[in-house]
């Protein structure tokens, strides 16, 4: 009898009471590949950065892969050997990234991958056979066939004529990579490539998650963001989106990209749902946010709060081509990088409309906010992102990583504009949060966050020893402090 490869998933008893915190599941990549674009920023295989303090060195046969150690290249013979070979014999054949993770799969199956199995419990293990296809769904969709069919000239050359699947076979599989991939990301939350995990494919999603994935170099790790008596994976969810939108964007999303729609509690509020297209109350001595409907036969409702109804008669046509702007914006949105001037003009023309917790107005508020913090613009930016906190908080709710991360963000800002005691505050509260999703040993935390709140425990302690000896003239407001330090630094340009 033939002997089965096993991967066992390290998961928690299934009657073991879980916390918050608590790691629910680890999983080891079955498969693989790091974005081309930052092929030689990471290690192909570890994913470890070149940014810490790491040599990475190319291959010596092909020079298109960089590893961090001899073992690190070792390890990824399986997956690059072949790969390697073609690069060798055509040095300048430049292969889309779906085509060249389809093909390391194709090849991983064919040398016996088929039978790797990853146990999660002592009920529950996944094999790739296991996966959903949706094979029905993709054969239907005219999008689907065609970019298969584009991708065909590049797997030809990736894989020999034998290894090439039959078309039913090649997008029954191109169907398990669409719904059960993952994105993988850095320590700096980055998306650094794509990979599956067998173990992982089990937990299905909700748009109120009560899990979090995250990844320590390649390795994923799932942490229960509520206490569990008694865990249930039947009842275990993750977010396969981001939660601060629509609910008909997210709706078309999943079925988009995973044939389902979703029916969850978030799904079903109807009152959070009508925050996402509000504008602000017409009166002038109220600001509370008011339902406008788009649609051809909608208008706008009285304010809930004081009863107005008088509001100007081109606000809906005026809303309506200002959110057609926004979504077109946000389509060719460089998350890493926006553009500073087509999100500031964005914001702007937003001023006088949308209502703050408007989902459109909060995003481009946070796009803004990227912008200016990557310019270095630390008074703008501290200004934006106390506009855009209650909206934040509104869409991810208080306990959600999302928030502890843009609590971090703005710990950082107010560092920059010498606010320490209220950065202190936030960086106290988004280690709770960060710790129960991304843990303590996540580098985000371990290094980034515990940094921060030395910094900041530091400065605030001077900060009230200067008040106790020098009272309250010792201790300068930090916009006196900012325009202080901006005056020294303009004197000392203009000395030099």
């Amino acid at each position: 009898m033939r002997d089965l490869a096993c991967v066992r998933a390290k998961t928690l008893l299934a009657k073991k009471a879980v916390k918050r915190g608590d790691i629910i599941l680890t999983s080891k990549p079955f498969c693989t590949l790091l974005d081309s674009s930052l092929i030689g920023c990471y290690c192909e295989y570890c994913f470890g950065s070149a940014r810490k303090d790491r040599i990475l060195r190319r291959c010596r046969d092909c020079g298109r892969a960089w590893y961090c150690s001899d073992l690190c290249r070792e390890l990824s013979q399986p997956q690059h050997q072949r790969e390697c070979a073609v690069f060798r014999s055509l040095p300048h054949f430049t292969p889309s990234d779906y085509a060249r993770f389809l093909a390391r799969l194709i090849h991983k199956l064919r040398d016996g991958g088929e039978e790797i199995v990853e146990k999660i419990d002592e009920k529950r293990s996944r094999r790739f056979r296991d996966l959903e296809s949706h094979y029905r769904e993709v054969r239907e969709s005219e999008e689907h066939r065609s970019y298969v069919e584009s991708l065909l000239p590049d797997l030809r050359v990736l894989l020999s004529p034998d290894s090439l699947p039959q078309p039913r076979h090649l997008l029954t599989i191109y169907g398990k990579v669409l719904v059960n991939s993952f994105c993988l990301l850095d320590d700096r939350l980055t998306p650094i490539g794509t990979s599956i995990y067998l173990g992982a494919s089990i937990i299905d999603h909700s748009c109120v998650a009560n899990a979090f994935v995250a990844f320590l170099g390649n390795k994923l790790v799932v942490r229960s963001l509520v206490d569990w008596p008694d865990l249930d994976w039947s009842r275990v969810r993750i977010s396969y989106l981001d939660a601060m939108d629509s609910r008909q964007h997210r709706q078309s999303y999943l079925y988009q990209h995973y044939f389902f729609s979703c029916d969850c509690r978030l799904c079903r509020d109807d009152a959070r749902e009508r925050l996402t297209s509000t504008v602000t109350c017409g009166s002038s001595v109220c600001d509370a946010a008011v339902y406008l409907d788009e649609t051809a036969d909608g208008g706008v409702d009285p304010c809930q709060a004081c009863g107005c109804t008088s509001f100007r008669d081109d606000l809906r046509q005026e809303y309506r081509r200002l959110a057609a702007l926004t979504r077109t914006h946000l389509m060719n949105l460089n998350e890493e990088n926006p553009e500073l001037e087509v999100w500031r003009e964005v914001v702007a023309s937003q001023e006088e409309v949308f209502h703050p917790l408007n989902v459109l107005r909060a995003k481009a508020v946070d796009a803004l906010l990227t912008a200016t913090v990557n310019c270095r613009g630390w008074h703008s930016a501290l200004a934006l992102a106390k506009l855009n906190h209650s909206a934040i908080r509104h869409y991810y709710g208080a306990s959600h990583p999302t928030y502890g991360l843009f609590l971090l963000k703005l710990a950082k800002i107010e560092l920059c504009n010498m606010a320490f005691s209220s950065a202190l505050q936030h960086l106290q509260e988004a280690e709770k949060i960060l710790e129960a999703g991304l843990g303590s040993n996540h580098p985000l935390v371990y290094n980034d966050l515990m940094w921060l709140l030395v910094q900041a425990s530091e400065e605030t302690r001077v900060q009230i020893q200067r008040s106790l000896m020098f009272g309250e003239r010792g201790v300068q407001h930090p916009d006196q402090e900012l325009r202080h330090d901006q005056t020294h630094h303009s004197t000392n340009r203009a000395r030099s």
